[in-house]
């Protein structure tokens, strides 16, 4: 019986578009500037795609749609499993790679999954439009300031009390980095003269990416404020960043 390889025949799609972020290259030679560009990513979810096959060949139902795909998912974890590498149609191909480095010649890597993309994959995307391209430089976010002393998330602060920062990309490190409470305006402004902000100069109790937990400096008088996070910490990439990564608050109150 001659197998039937129907499925790895593709289809041309319609042209898409998508909007890119442009963030400066770090690793660019000194005195030069580029940037890289981030596609901003829409996901299919698994639902998606089930029902997107199941349109695609209507006298299949979708349960026997989804037990195929599950099917072939645990088949190519076995296959993987076992040491192989796997040829996915006219897509690519998933193999194992070494990860990382070792110490002496006799080491063993860690070992990770990778996939090369055929022309036939690369080619799919070559027509897609980009609907914009605008430079974002780096941020970080802080999604929650709570008071430690009373436990409050609303934006009160505890005079010469300890705060927790929780977000992302928060861990302080590199020169010039710091946290620093920049003063409220009259006009509800975060005050742009940095001579006023004032250091958290103590030492942080934590300093993770994603927690900072640090006390309120003695200086800060009662007011509203803004936290004001600049980091030049990069990661496990061993190198400190040109650009600082800025993260600032909603405003809070020290009472």
């Amino acid at each position: 019986m001659k197998a039937n390889n129907a499925f790895i025949k593709l289809q041309e799609s319609a042209n898409g578009r998508v909007s890119v972020k442009l963030q400066r290259n770090q690793f660019a030679k000194e005195g030069t500037e580029n940037f890289y560009g981030k596609v901003e990513r829409y996901t299919y979810s698994t639902q998606n795609i089930l029902d997107a096959m199941a349109d695609a060949v209507p006298l299949v139902d979708l349960g026997t749609v989804t037990s195929v795909l599950n099917a072939y998912a645990n088949t190519v974890l076995k296959v993987l499993a076992a040491g192989n590498a796997v040829k996915f149609g006219e897509l690519g191909t998933f193999y194992i790679a070494g990860k990382g480095t070792v110490d002496t010649a006799t080491g063993k890597p860690e070992l990770t999954v990778k996939f090369t993309a055929t022309r036939t994959l690369k080619d799919a995307v070559q027509n897609v439009e980009i609907a914009s391209s605008e430079y974002v430089s780096p941020s970080g976010l802080i999604t929650n300031v709570t008071d430690v002393a009373s436990g409050k998330t609303d934006g009160t602060l505890t005079a010469s009390g300890s705060v927790l920062l929780e977000g992302t990309s928060l861990k302080v490190g590199g020169e010039n980095s710091g946290i620093w409470f920049a003063p409220i305006d009259e006009n509800g402004y975060m005050n742009t003269d940095e001579s006023t902000w004032k250091l958290v100069e103590s030492a942080l109790i934590y300093n993770l990416p994603t927690k900072l937990l640090f006390s309120i400096p003695q200086n800060v008088s009662n007011g509203s404020y803004k936290i004001v996070v600049r980091t030049r910490y990069a990661g496990k990439a061993g190198y400190e960043r040109k650009y600082f990564i800025e993260s600032i608050s909603e405003t809070v109150e020290i009472a």
